[in-house]
């Protein structure tokens, strides 16, 4: 085993205004309207090799059922995340407990902690 590189890549699907940032952090993002527009994308990604896939709340909802079958895979792991502009439900508590068990802290919890101690 040398110092071989696997890269991973990782996508955003959903509406503009939530996916444009990430085009800068050098993620693939992909506008979607409708829940089958996301799951053409996401079909797409799996074939392609994509390991983590991202899908904004507001289309996790409307994609319902099916996105459970894709959340139950081992890759690509989708994950649902807070669309701009709403208050988020959904995707925070889903990005709060998959970094919970990624680092095995609860990063968003000790933020919220720590707003309320300091007022």
């Amino acid at each position: 085993m040398g110092n071989e590189r696997i890269e991973q890549r990782v996508g955003v699907i959903g509406d503009w205004e939530s996916i444009a940032g990430f085009r800068a952090l050098g993620l693939s993002v992909a506008e979607a309207a409708t829940a089958d527009e996301a799951e053409k994308i996401l079909k797409t990604w799996a074939e392609e090799g994509y390991a983590v896939i991202f899908v904004t709340e507001i289309l996790a909802k409307a994609m319902g059922s099916r996105l459970k079958e894709w959340r139950l895979q081992y890759l690509p792991a989708v994950i649902i995340i807070p669309s701009a502009g709403l208050e988020p439900f959904l995707g925070r508590h889903q990005l709060r407990s998959t970094i919970q068990k990624a680092t095995g802290i609860d990063l968003i919890g000790q933020r919220e902690k720590t707003l309320r101690d300091s007022m």
